[in-house]
């Protein structure tokens, strides 16, 4: 093995990597189209014509996998109980009523139970990791809010 701008090669992959290395000191891979620009990913360039069609026509129309619009609601619904647990411990904390604080607490709590169970069937339907992690934790995001 040989090392070259922090990688290491294989003998196999060396002439390869030299013939590369070569054509860039020589500025080869200077000022090719696009350079400077963003790719475009959009596309899947593995993709059958067929299905890469279906797939734009459903991105052009908003249309987008049934979990990732499902992740999207409860996203949505988190952001809205945490708004909400909020507003309450502004407005209880003005008025000082103790009352209506911990009538917040328990709509919260059964909101964060609630929530949390759908979380559990979405994860459930998920294939992947990277969907997954979204519960709450109600007694984190109280103290949270209260601080």
């Amino acid at each position: 093995m040989q090392w070259r701008q922090s990688h290491v090669i294989l003998k196999e992959d060396a002439d390869d990597e030299d013939v590369i290395q070569d054509a860039m000191e020589r500025g080869e891979f200077d000022n090719l189209p696009g350079t400077g620009k963003p790719l475009n990913l959009t596309e899947d360039p593995l993709l059958d014509p067929l299905t890469a069609i279906v797939h734009r026509i459903l991105r052009e129309n908003g249309v987008s996998h049934p979990l990732i619009e499902a992740r999207k609601t409860i996203e949505a619904e988190q952001q809205q109980i945490r708004s909400e647990l909020a507003r309450a411990w502004g407005v209880c904390r003005h008025s000082h009523s103790e009352e209506a604080w911990q009538e917040a607490l328990r709509t919260f709590r059964a909101q964060v139970k609630d929530l949390n169970r759908q979380i559990r069937i979405f994860t459930l339907k998920t294939p992947s990791p990277a969907l997954h992690g979204l519960a709450l934790d109600a007694e984190r995001e109280i103290k949270k809010t209260t601080q």
